[in-house]
């Protein structure tokens, strides 16, 4: 097929619009699979957690710091207000629940390959507390050498050139900054407040210190425009951060919703979102950017490039999620039980999933297709005893058909334009796999939280 017939499948027999996308990649999310564990069950659990370890050498830590300044509209994470006492209490129950893990054997043999701090906020926590984290991790488990370790962080935050000094002495080797756009009419609506001149000032304060530095960019925002997508990317490119991700706008915020209902004209049409997706995507591809379905090594960011590689994930934290290579399992989200739990001397995980064989093939295939290579058709063979071409026939021919995935050197892996609508290709293979259980379920947000919302 041309490119422009490509484009034109994409968007009509593909693409999920401003209120059907669901920000579900990288990984697989099936909530309705989700069994519940009462506190007595977690130590037995655990034993099966590190029995899917055995075989894993390195993992990835994940580190949930819930609390923000303020929520803004696109916030999918639900974090708490920032707030010096209750960070002090999360904070030394976070350091028990590492110790915990620590003492159950969850580390035994193995080391760190990456570390990443999200939220909320990570730096509305001080440096010395970020420092009293990263040093306790270290004293439980080996660093690989040359681990990525990297915090995100609100500009507001960064405004003194020293604090970015002391993240770099502390441990800090990238950090993720959250801009989404440099549009000023756009950010008031999402309650937010950042500048073109305040980004570029914290990028090279980043890279005075050795840091790397990624951006956060968004597409769908409330009101926004192709002229204002068009002047972000220009702007970023005066800017050149070391790594830029572009995601799209998931409606899932109360507040957001609210926003919509009351101002219907700030949603963005479909055909004016993809145009955005469209954009940015040839921009990110021509500047030399990679993210999720273009990866080809760990340089820009090792702990998605190697989540993706079905590195396993531990993840400390209320309502953080770990994953192996077979089970998922979530922490509390409620911070009084979360805090509870953990003073008692147990581990506040609440809830898990078992993946079946099947699901185990579905999920290497949605994660191994977000990397460049895409997924590699003899190791699939030798995992599985099964052939990917066979198990996801009719997967692989209804999204090459649309023009977005292809078999090319062993591997099955994502076309150019697969590639720049991977989110939509991987909710398309959620929802294959939801519907291979019942036609009735529905695709729920990544993020799920008990605060969610959809805009229907």
């Amino acid at each position: 097929m041309e490119e422009n017939e490509i484009l034109n499948v994409i968007r009509n027999e593909l693409f999920y619009g401003s209120a059907d996308y669901t920000k579900s990649q990288p990984d697989l999310f099936i909530p309705h699979r989700f069994k519940m564990l009462a506190p007595s069950q977690v130590d037995s659990f655990l034993e099966k957690v590190k029995e899917s370890l055995s075989e894993e050498d390195e993992i990835l830590l994940y580190v949930h710091l819930p609390f923000c300044f303020s929520e803004c509209l696109f916030c999918n994470s639900f974090p708490h207000k920032a707030d010096k006492e209750a960070q002090k209490d999360y904070l030394s129950n976070l350091l028990k629940e590492i110790e915990l893990l620590t003492v159950r054997g969850v580390f035994k043999g193995r080391k760190a390959k990456c570390i990443y701090l999200g939220g909320g906020t990570p730096t509305s926590f001080s440096n010395n507390d970020i420092k009293l984290i990263l040093d306790k991790i270290s004293s439980c488990i080996d660093l690989s050498e040359n681990c990525s370790v990297t915090s995100e962080a609100h500009p507001s935050t960064l405004s003194d050139k020293q604090r970015i000094r002391e993240l770099g002495d502390i441990g800090i080797n990238r950090l993720s900054l959250g801009c989404q756009t440099f549009d000023q009419k756009v950010l008031l609506l999402c309650n937010r407040k950042n500048t073109e001149g305040q980004i570029a000032r914290i990028v090279n304060d980043v890279k005075d210190t050795g840091m790397s530095i990624n951006i956060d960019m968004m597409t769908g925002l409330p009101g926004q425009t192709i002229e204002g997508v068009k002047k972000d990317l220009e702007i970023l490119g005066g800017i050149r951060p070391d790594s830029v991700e572009y995601i799209r706008h998931e409606i899932v915020n109360p507040l957001v919703v609210k926003l919509y209902k009351d101002n219907p004209g700030l949603v963005v049409d479909n055909d004016t979102l993809f145009q955005m997706v469209c954009i940015t995507q040839e921009w990110m591809s021509a500047n030399g950017y990679e993210q999720n379905g273009r990866f080809t090594d760990d340089t820009q960011w090792g702990y998605r490039y190697y989540w993706l590689k079905e590195m396993p994930i531990i993840a400390f934290g209320s309502r953080a999620r770990s994953y192996t290579r077979t089970i998922c399992f979530d922490k509390h989200e409620e911070l009084s039980v979360y805090s509870n739990i953990i003073r008692k001397g147990g581990l506040p995980v609440g809830r898990y999933i078992s993946l079946t064989p099947k699901e185990q093939m579905y999920r290497s295939l949605l994660l191994n297709i977000q990397v460049k290579r895409g997924l590699d058709i003899k190791q699939f063979q030798s995992r599985f005893t099964a052939d990917p071409l066979e198990v996801f026939s009719s997967l692989f021919s209804r999204l090459s058909g649309y023009g977005c995935l292809q078999q090319e050197g062993g591997a099955i892996n994502l076309t150019k334009y697969g590639a720049y609508f991977v989110e939509d290709v991987c909710d398309y293979i959620i929802d294959a796999v939801l519907k291979e259980e019942s036609k009735s379920l529905a695709r729920t947000p990544h993020s799920e939280g008990g605060t969610s919302s959809r805009l229907c």
